[in-house]
């Protein structure tokens, strides 16, 4: 194993990633208290793995579900672990309580202290989640644009379809991990079937409306195919 083969003349640093850090084995755990305490990791053939040029991170989940109840707290309750926040403290600053917090629970005080800065994503704000959309919708555009060429037509999503779609991908919890499928569900799905038909005429506008129910998009294609 050798960290240097990722370097470059620009960069004389190697970037190791353990992601969702809580769900590893306890073992593994234990071998990087070793890795965070000396910076070297002893592999079974007894050779020697040199972190001193490297930039170790840890993702994690935990107090992902008190951090949703604190944005979204039940009446008249609050969570125990901000019970003694001053009231005037950032949103920010709570869920960075909550967060540390329950990487303590998890994880035992010398692992804790071995690492060197915990930062706390911030969950989405409306406009960001709408941006998130916008480049969904783009890329669909620049992909219908690339595979049809002279035969691609121009999709619209009208703000209130849009808010549908946020409505249905999106949430506090899990953020917009959804938005991907609720687009191939309620537009990616409607428009392949309608290519596959014919029914889209070239350099046509495809609307995608609320419908009056509420609860799907109606797909109006500017002209159609005879």
């Amino acid at each position: 194993m050798k960290l240097n083969a990722v370097m470059s003349e620009q960069n004389n640093l190697s970037i190791v990633l353990f992601d969702e850090i809580e769900k590893a084995a306890g073992s593994l755990q234990r071998l990087l208290l070793g890795v965070l305490d000396k910076a070297t990791l002893r592999l079974g053939d007894n050779s020697m793995v040199n972190f001193e040029r490297s930039l170790i991170f840890l993702t994690s989940n935990l107090g992902a579900r008190e951090m949703a109840r604190e944005l979204r707290p039940e009446f008249g309750l609050e969570t125990a672990a901000v019970r003694s926040i001053d009231e005037g403290r950032s949103a920010a600053k709570r869920l960075e309580i909550v967060a540390v917090a329950a990487v303590k629970r998890k994880f035992a005080p010398e692992f804790v202290n071995r690492i060197d800065l915990m930062l706390t994503y911030q969950s989405l704000d409306a406009a960001a989640l709408e941006q998130i959309l916008e480049l969904q919708v783009r890329g669909l555009q620049e992909h219908l644009d690339r595979r049809l060429g002279e035969r691609s037509f121009q999709v619209d999503v009208p703000k209130k379809s849009r808010q549908f779609l946020l409505r249905r991908g999106t949430s506090v919890e899990y953020g917009a991990r959804e938005l991907k499928r609720t687009m191939h569900r309620f537009v990616m799905q409607p428009l392949a079937a309608l290519v596959a038909e014919g029914r889209i005429a070239p350099n046509s506008v495809v609307r995608f409306e609320l419908n009056a129910s509420g609860e799907r998009l109606d797909v109006l294609p500017g002209r159609l195919a005879a």
